[in-house]
């Protein structure tokens, strides 16, 4: 199955972002696509508080803002800035429906992608529906390791590839600073989850038991 990547590259340009720069402003009309070849980019929302809340994370391989090439907006709905050192490549609208859109097996590549993306964000929605602080975090967790977690064969827990402090993991649950370090440490001390600064492990097993879903067993990582 030929990805979108290697389907668009020969029509791209190359960009690069320092950490904390900025690849769209909400509102703004882009001139471009954009493909993640390295690094980490989130998108976000500023509250009426001036509160930042985090949308969603997008890595190698993701392409944005997706809304508007495949012309369901005319603008950026959100503001997208560089977690960390990011290269990109840079794509025009028409070229993407040529490459991307047109041909089955990039088309087939993405709808793969994007069905992951369908599954990860319905298990977002349902962490910010709990009504406990707790299990807000928890099912957030859940969420982050099965979009974003890597596991090594003779390790137990689940590596969340996302660089996560205590401030980005609140504005993911729309909890304050303070509640969320409470949380975490919790449930670090029940050994489900390990940190240290902002690198994350998480005991899949552990955690599927302390949320009590049976169901997402079967979710495939």
């Amino acid at each position: 199955m030929t990805s979108p990547h290697k389907k668009i590259r020969p029509f791209s340009q190359p960009r690069a972002y320092k950490k904390g720069a900025n690849v769209f402003f909400q509102g703004e009309a882009p001139r471009r696509g954009v493909m993640v070849s390295d690094g980490i980019i989130r998108s976000y929302t500023i509250t009426t508080s001036g509160e930042e809340r985090t949308i969603a994370f997008f890595t190698k391989g993701d392409i944005l803002p997706l809304s508007w090439l495949m012309g369901t907006t005319s603008n950026s709905l959100f503001y997208y800035e560089a977690v960390t050192d990011v290269r990109t490549l840079q794509f025009s609208r028409e070229d993407f429906e040529t490459h991307v859109l047109k041909d089955p097996e990039a088309l087939l590549s993405m709808f793969h992608t994007l069905s992951t993306d369908h599954t990860a964000a319905m298990l977002r929605v349902n962490g910010l529906e709990q009504s406990r602080a707790e299990e807000k975090v928890a099912f957030t967790l859940y969420y982050l390791v099965f979009r974003y977690g890597t596991k090594a064969d003779n390790d137990s827990f689940h590596t969340i590839d996302i660089p996560l402090k205590h401030n980005l993991i609140a504005g993911l649950v729309g909890l304050s600073r303070e509640s969320t370090t409470k949380i975490l440490l919790h449930l670090q001390k029940q050994g489900i989850i390990k940190y240290s600064g902002s690198n994350y492990k998480v005991c899949k097993d552990m955690l599927e038991n302390y949320i009590g879903e049976d169901a997402f067993r079967d979710v495939t990582l």
